[in-house]
């Protein structure tokens, strides 16, 4: 049993290191080292022209982004745009009344640097509740509240803030050497740890945005100029792509497992060559488990199946969500004989790893999950690949008559 619960925190630290690692490996992380490549290379590539292109690629992106996300109901993402695109337009303006640059930018600087980290970790954390619903209001008032503090001080020219907050850009925190104020600073790391821990359970398109969006405000903060607009470009692109990989994940993604669709499968269907082998997988006895303890430990069950497909699959297969308990394997290149130990294993494997409940008493803890397998490989006789999966259908069949935790072809 040591042994057991070992193997189990073993591979739960390897699946939250995976996890973690793919953050670091993702197109806004890309984009990132690409902006900063630009930066380090700056005297040649950043040219006034290229700022001015830089500065208008990003409203761009923005609003793209924005389009995106109000489409496709991502409000967290949607609202943080508008807010780096407000920034972008503060520094931007004139100097309003009598205010002297120096004060009026220094203002806009000392609240860009607290605002957008603390509103990026604030939506970060918020439940959808869509864009232009009363709740989508009411987020959109907590920013016009926002603004209206920062004009009061802009217009009032209090002369207590404005020394405040002079004193605050004045004095590097510790060590450092950074012109972030002590505030900002603390609310940028705890943002960039939350969202980390956050992802170590599952990595989403746009909290992985919004962690390398997070890194490149820091950068553009602590540079300054001709920084900002480079990297408030390149945050303007990491949430755009993140509004495109989630358009693209609600389409094909199955949100319960992670594991691409039905939809999703139709497509790779239609690519695959002359050679490959289907196999359809079924959870045995599904509806018994929902009915005795519910439908949360039933979606339990599904997650616990698509991960171990995922691990078990990946370098012979793909695994897709076909509906309800159902799941489907694609072996492209590989005919019958050489996916059957592939299956047996995989079939053993979910045998072996017994599902743990969560909130049960002792006695009831371990769950006993089978999986019953059937697979067809494309013969003369099954030329469509419609036609390849309903005899996989057929052999799955015949694997729950034939006493279920098997593998039939």
């Amino acid at each position: 049993m040591a042994k057991r619960q070992e193997r189990r925190w073993t591979d739960r630290k390897i699946n939250i290191r995976q996890k973690v690692t793919a953050v670091f490996f993702t197109i806004p992380f890309a984009i990132l080292m690409l902006a900063a490549g630009v930066f380090v290379l700056r005297e040649t590539l950043l040219t006034p022209q290229m700022l001015s292109t830089l500065s208008i690629a990003s409203y761009v992106l923005a609003f793209v982004g924005m389009a995106l996300s109000a489409g496709f109901n991502r409000s967290p993402l949607f609202f943080v745009l508008l807010l780096l695109t407000l920034s972008q337009i503060a520094f931007s303006a004139p100097v309003a009344g009598t205010l002297d640059a120096k004060s009026y930018y220094g203002v806009v600087y000392y609240f860009s640097c607290l605002l957008l980290p603390l509103n990026i970790l604030v939506f970060s954390l918020l439940k959808e509740r869509g864009t232009f619903t009363i709740q989508g209001k009411r987020r959109l008032g907590f920013i016009l509240v926002q603004l209206l503090v920062v004009a009061v001080v802009i217009l009032s020219q209090d002369a207590d803030m404005l020394e405040y907050i002079r004193q605050e850009l004045a004095s590097p925190l510790f060590s450092l050497n950074t012109p972030l104020p002590a505030k900002a600073l603390a609310i940028t790391v705890a943002g960039l740890l939350i969202l980390l821990l956050r992802q170590s359970v599952r990595v989403l398109p746009v909290e992985n945005a919004f962690f390398h969006g997070l890194l490149a405000l820091t950068a553009a903060f602590h540079f300054k100029f001709p920084a900002l607009p480079l990297f408030y470009s390149a945050t303007a692109a990491m949430l755009a792509v993140a509004a495109l990989q989630d358009s693209y994940a609600i389409a094909y993604l199955d949100e319960l497992t992670g594991l691409p669709t039905r939809r999703s499968l139709q497509e790779e269907l239609a690519k695959l060559g002359d050679k490959y082998t289907v196999a359809m997988v079924d959870i045995d006895f599904f509806k018994k488990i929902n009915d005795k303890y519910g439908h949360d430990v039933g979606d339990d069950v599904l997650r616990f199946l698509a991960a171990t497909l995922g691990r078990e699959v990946t370098s012979k297969g793909k695994a897709f969500r076909y509906g309800g308990e159902e799941f489907i394997i694609l072996f492209p290149g590989k005919d019958s004989a050489e996916v059957r130990p592939c299956l047996e294993e995989l079939r053993q494997a979910i045998a072996k790893r017994p599902f743990i409940l969560r909130g049960h008493s002792s006695a009831e803890r371990k769950l006993s999950v089978t999986v019953s397998i059937g697979y067809a490989e494309r013969l003369p006789g099954h030329q469509k690949a419609d036609e390849v999966v309903k005899a996989a259908d057929v052999a799955l069949y015949q694997a729950k008559e034939g006493g279920r935790n098997c593998v039939v072809g």
